[in-house]
């Protein structure tokens, strides 16, 4: 099960970073950062979909390609109703003490989807990015492929120089909705 890592001793709280609209504007050491990883920021044409979330702060949702959706797990549960039902179905939130914490101290996530019979020949690019020493990062990440699709996705978890970090995730992949019911 790996290291017993005390929570306490690790803070949520950071300050709110800035959306970026386009995300090539980042600061060359974070896109150098990122492309190490296999996120491309200054050729949007190779990818057809980019999430970011800075510490707690989604700064970039975008997507290039009808049939994908890209955006903040926040965004997603306000868009479609459907997702509040299925919300924790896959894990459930007491399976242990840092699954119980994202549901305690969520700070968002990405949710991907790909709608029935799309196929992407590009992949989608998601990047959890933590900038600040002694921060717990808590994110409940989706991913639907729908009937008959096809996704790729790139994702990638980040620390900028810094030690003393842990990010929690909760991630689900589903293989269309119909395997959420």
């Amino acid at each position: 099960m790996g290291e017993d890592i005390d929570l306490t001793k690790f803070t949520r709280s950071a300050e709110e970073h800035p959306y970026q609209k386009d995300p090539s504007q980042l600061t060359p050491a974070t896109k150098s950062k990122m492309l190490e990883a296999g996120l491309m920021l200054d050729d949007p044409s190779q990818r057809v979909g980019t999430f970011i979330q800075m510490d707690n702060t989604p700064i970039h949702s975008s997507v290039k390609a009808d049939g994908i959706e890209v955006m903040p797990v926040s965004q997603a549960m306000k868009k479609h109703d459907w997702l509040a039902d299925y919300y924790w179905k896959a894990v459930a939130v007491d399976t242990d003490k840092y699954t119980a914490s994202v549901e305690l101290g969520q700070n968002d996530g990405y949710f991907i989807r790909a709608l029935p019979g799309v196929k992407t020949d590009y992949p989608v690019q998601a990047c959890l990015y933590l900038s600040k020493a002694k921060f717990a990062q808590n994110v409940h990440n989706i991913i639907i492929a729908e009937e008959n699709s096809e996704l790729h996705i790139i994702t990638a978890v980040l620390l900028l120089s810094v030690t003393n970090l842990v990010c929690i995730w909760v991630c689900r992949n589903f293989t269309s909705r119909k395997a959420l019911k």
